[in-house]
């Protein structure tokens, strides 16, 4: 059976699953699984972890790679990796801090075969006046 992706182009927008409990593999392969708390403080550090592929890493070769891993809190870019082909693996880590409410946290992962690929984890921001957000 035919991929549900091959009916349209990879290049156009953020891909992202069509059924979430049934992945393909060129799902499997280059969506983003993030690692966060689920509730942080607003003002505070903390750590992101973006990995694209899950189970198994998105191979790092030299004509098959990510270029670049975004993280975004909402809307709000927070942080970009530029990789290079065959010579930086597609796991890494951000140190943020968010200064306001954020409802999710967005991880994106630019494959310069198959597009651009996208994931999101919710996240509580507590809001230094004590009230939480998110």
């Amino acid at each position: 059976m035919a991929s549900p992706h091959s009916t349209r182009s990879l290049f156009t927008g953020v891909n992202r699953p069509f059924d979430g409990r049934n992945l393909t593999d060129l799902e499997r392969m280059h969506l983003p699984a993030i690692e966060s708390p689920a509730r942080v403080r607003a003002g505070e550090p903390f750590l992101v972890g973006v990995r694209i592929g899950s189970p198994t890493l998105h191979p790092s070769e030299r004509t098959h790679f990510v270029v670049t891993v975004d993280l975004y809190a909402d809307e709000l870019l927070l942080a970009r990796a530029d990789l290079r082909g065959g010579n930086a693996m597609p796991d890494v880590v951000f140190r943020v801090c968010l200064s306001e409410a954020a409802s999710e946290l967005r991880a994106s992962g630019q494959c310069n075969v198959h597009g651009t690929w996208g994931g999101a984890k919710a996240i509580c921001v507590e809001v230094i006046d004590g009230n939480l957000s998110g």
